[in-house]
C-alpha cells in the first residue's frame, strides 16, 4: 500500500518534571536543542512537521515549523497534545513522537506504516516495552479520543488498548528509542 502524505507532531507540551521544570525539547544535546534533533529525523521520512508546545513557543517558532498549544488548559498530558495535533494536522495520516526521543530510526515512517495494515493506530514496542507516544494515527480517531478524555481518562496506552491499534516491532533498534529524562542521562549521551 502506497504510504500517504503524513505530518509529524513533536509532542512537547509537557512540564518535564523529571528534569526539574526543564523543557525536555529545549535540552541542548551536542550543542543543539533535543527538538531540532528529531526534526533531523523526521524531516526525510513525512510530509510536514509541526510542534505542540505549552510554554516557549517563541523559541519553537524559530524552527520555522509551525507551533501550537494543547486545546485543553493545565498540561493535561500527551493525550491532550495528541488531541490538538489530530484537530490542526492536515493530513489524514498523523505520526506523534515524543521530545526526549532524539536517536529516532529513519525508517520509522515506514516500518510503522507498513505494519499498520486496517489497523488505525500503529505505535512502537521495543522489544521490552510499549513507546505509545510514538505512534501513526489517522485521523479518524478523533471522536473516540475527545470521548475519552471527556471522561476525564488520561492513559494513553489503556487509550490505545481500546482502539484498533497494532503495535509494530522496533526491538533490533532499541536504542533508536532512548528518552532522556533526567539531567543524569543527558550528560551521558552529550559525552557519547
Amino acid at each position: 500500500m502506497l504510504k500517504p502524505p503524513i505530518t509529524a507532531i513533536i509532542l512537547a507540551g509537557g512540564k518535564g518534571t523529571r528534569m526539574g521544570g526543564q523543557d525536555k525539547g529545549l535540552m541542548m544535546l551536542k550543542n543543539r536543542p533535543v527538538y531540532l534533533h528529531i526534526i533531523d529525523k523526521l524531516q526525510p521520512q513525512v510530509s510536514s512537521i509541526m510542534i505542540n508546545a505549552n510554554r516557549n513557543q517563541d523559541i519553537y517558532c524559530q524552527s520555522g515549523y509551525p507551533v501550537f498549544a494543547d486545546l485543553m488548559a493545565d498540561y493535561q498530558g500527551p493525550l491532550a497534545g495528541i488531541y490538538s495535533g489530530l484537530y490542526y494536522a492536515k493530513t489524514d495520516w498523523v505520526l506523534f513522537v515524543s521530545c526526549d526521543t532524539p536517536f529516532l530510526p529513519t525508517n520509522l515512517v515506514d516500518k510503522l506504516w507498513q505494519q499498520m495494515g486496517k489497523h488505525k493506530i500503529a505505535y512502537v514496542y521495543d522489544g521490552e516495552r510499549n513507546h505509545p507516544t510514538l505512534m501513526l494515527i489517522n485521523k479518524s480517531q478523533i471522536t473516540d479520543l475527545k470521548n475519552y478524555l471527556d471522561n476525564n481518562d488520561r492513559k494513553l496506552q489503556i487509550f490505545l488498548a481500546g482502539q484498533d491499534s497494532i503495535a509494530v516491532d522496533f526491538s533490533e533498534q532499541k536504542l533508536s528509542f532512548t528518552n532522556i529524562n533526567t539531567q543524569e542521562e543527558l550528560d551521558y549521551w552529550n559525552k557519547q
